[in-house]
Parts: structure tokens; sequence; C-alpha cells
């Protein structure tokens, strides 16, 4: 009964772990298109992407939740409160863990300070957000560090599918940011006896 209970724990933790990881690449995907405006407005309107945005947030909360109470609960890991809520105390592989650890405390300040944005204004929250992209590169090193699926090809797949379109959106959006900070010169005013 015991080996029954184990394997269900485990395979749920396991489920929960892809499961969140998955939201999370999600979100940051359709955070990052949204930021650099990359959906057709005539088609999909913003208000649905964002709507969408927040929910796969939300979702991958939710899923997190239940990768870390399949984890603690699964009779062969026997993490304890501290395992689960403090870096490095565990003796499972502490740098994974706690990588994977501060990605949760990342993930709590950024939903606090989306809560308090009215107060804190648009500008430092939109600052603050952008540890998101720190807390997905955390959640991949966790999972691949952590993870019992890591050296199968469809785990090995997943990371590096998320990676590759979290990198190149992230490279869109650094290159509007430039070409919108490039100022705009005019070639007359650079050569007078051109004019």
């Amino acid at each position: 009964m015991n080996s029954i209970w184990q394997n269900v724990t485990w395979d749920i933790a396991r489920a929960g772990g892809f499961t969140t990881y998955v939201l999370l690449a999600l979100a940051v995907i359709m955070g990052l298109a949204l930021s650099t405006q990359l959906q057709s407005p005539g088609r999909w309107p913003r208000l649905i992407n964002s709507e969408l945005h927040n929910f796969l947030t939300l979702l991958s909360s939710i899923f997190l939740v239940v990768h870390i109470a399949a984890v603690w609960i699964d009779p062969f890991t026997h993490f304890g409160w501290s395992d689960i809520l403090m870096p490095f105390a565990t003796s499972y592989r502490p740098i994974w863990m706690a990588l994977g650890i501060v990605g949760v405390y990342l993930g709590i300040a950024i939903g606090i300070s989306t809560l308090l944005r009215p107060y804190i204004g648009y500008k430092l929250w939109r600052k603050l957000h952008i540890l998101t992209l720190l807390i997905f590169m955390l959640a991949t090193i966790h999972g691949i560090g952590t993870g019992s699926d890591t050296q199968t090809r469809w785990a090995l797949g997943l990371y590096a599918v998320s990676s590759i379109l979290v990198a190149l959106l992230l490279i869109r959006r650094l290159w509007a940011l430039k070409k919108k900070r490039t100022p705009v010169v005019n070639p007359a005013r650079q050569r007078p006896w051109a004019a």
C-alpha cells in the first residue's frame, strides 16, 4: 500500500512540476508577445491576450502548489517544511532545489507587486515584472537539475523548445527597445551643406 501511495504522490509531483513549467513558459511567452505587440489587433484583441496571460500565470501558481504539496507528502522524499521553504536546507540536490525555492519567492514578490500596482505605479511594477524572466530561468535549471525525467528526450525537448522561444521573443523585445531609443537623425541637419 505504501509503494502505491509513493508512486501516486511522485507521479503527481512530477506532473505538477511539468504542468507548472509549461504554464509558466506559456505565460512568459505570452507576456513577451504582448510587450512586443506581436499579436494582430484585428484578429486577436489585446484584452484577450492580457487575460490569457493573467490566467496562465494564475494556473501555473495553482499547479506549483500541487507540485510542492505532492513533494512534501511523498513518503520517499521525506521533505520537511525547511526542505521546501528554505534554500540549501535540504540534502537532496541542494543547489537545484534552492534555485526552485528562490524562483517561488520571486514569483510571490511579483504577485504582490501586481496587487500593489495601483500604489507603486506602472513603471516600478514593470521593472519588477522583468524578474519573471529570471523565474523562468531558475525554473528551467531547477527542472533540469532535480527532475527525474530530465534524461528523457521529451523533457529535454520541452526545456529546449520553451527556452528557445523565450530567448527569441526576448531578443525581439530588446531589438524593439533599441529601435525605440535610437534617435532619428535628419540627414540635412547632419550635413548642412547637403541641404
